[in-house]
């Protein structure tokens, strides 16, 4: 999120939910949202019904992606950003000049191959935008907003941005997979259609046979469901197969055996360290038994007295009791 404060939209789109207009004019009313980076909620007055509207969703997206985009991050790529804006810029002014520039830049790219065209691409039907409005606007208004929100993902090389999109275009993977199923399953996998020809006159006639009891039989074509096709190549390039969802009996079973090496070798790695310890625990022990013996011969009297009688004189008897026990 932006920590440089910024300032409300001098203008805004608003949409009408009511009588479906869609117009950009000044908000005369603004709510704090200090929840989004963009942190304010704007309102205005229906130009065509006089309803209380607020502003489009697509354009808050849009708002609060930019805000929440951290910029070039290169030297040149800053240089490059710092060269588009003349003077010396507030942080506000930076970021209202960044968004113009990349929403004007998005419109021309996007009016190359999506001018406005109401009415006239498949997603038209579904979409939440005034005709008139996008009727006057250089570029289809969703396919700009796709095409900033990449834009603004690439630059601030945060694919962050891009999750809801991809989220919801999932979802709308996973109900046409269903849609597709559900046809196959209620057509069948294998189609019959009946065979035909037509003759030179062009006359139509089925291709029919009869038989031992003299039964007429139309001659089929099967074929399988063309949804088979698709409905797999979907399947596989989404990763939706039991075997990329770990399901599988083999991969269950190699989990299993996998999992019980892993446990084998923590065990051998205990058992390791076990043997480990009590081994310098015995260790320790023999030290101390070794110098308790030292000890003992030390104040042996017998053991004195006989070193005593040997050397005629007397001697450092724990010099010559520790040379014997290294000897």
């Amino acid at each position: 999120m932006n920590s440089a404060p910024v300032d409300p939209a001098a203008t805004v789109t608003f949409r009408c939910n009511a009588c479906k207009n869609t117009f950009d004019a000044s908000p005369v009313r603004t709510e704090d949202e200090p929840a989004r980076a963009h942190p304010y909620r704007y309102f205005a007055i229906c130009s065509s019904c006089g309803d209380e509207v607020q502003q489009v969703p697509w354009q808050v997206g849009i708002y609060n992606a930019n805000l929440a985009a951290t910029g070039p991050k290169t030297i040149e790529g800053k240089a490059k950003s710092s060269a588009n804006l003349s003077g010396h810029p507030t942080p506000q002014e930076a970021q209202v000049t960044r968004f113009n520039a990349l929403k004007h830049g998005a419109s021309a790219r996007t009016a190359l191959f999506f001018p406005a065209k109401p009415g006239k691409y498949p997603h038209c039907k579904n979409c939440d935008v005034d005709h008139d409005y996008c009727r006057e606007q250089p570029a289809c208004i969703k396919r700009t907003e796709l095409t900033m929100r990449h834009l603004i993902a690439v630059q601030s090389g945060n694919p962050e941005h891009l999750k809801e999109m991809h989220a919801l275009q999932q979802a709308n993977v996973a109900a046409l997979f269903d849609d597709m199923l559900q046809a196959v399953i209620g057509d069948g996998v294998a189609l019959r259609n009946p065979a035909y020809n037509f003759d030179k006159d062009g006359g139509f006639h089925l291709a029919q046979y009869r038989d031992s009891e003299g039964k007429l039989h139309t001659i089929e074509e099967i074929k399988a469901h063309p949804l088979l096709k698709p409905l797999f190549e979907l399947l596989s390039k989404n990763n939706m197969t039991l075997a990329d969802l770990n399901m599988t009996q083999k991969i269950q079973i190699d989990q299993g055996i996998q999992q019980g090496q892993l446990q084998q070798e923590e065990d051998d790695k205990e058992q390791a360290l076990d043997y480990q310890r009590r081994l310098n625990d015995q260790m320790s022990n023999l030290k101390d038994m070794i110098k308790r013996s030292q000890k003992r011969l030390q104040s042996d009297p017998i053991l004195i007295e006989h070193l005593s009688e040997d050397a005629g004189e007397p001697k450092d008897i724990e010099a010559e009791v520790v040379d014997g026990c290294q000897s």
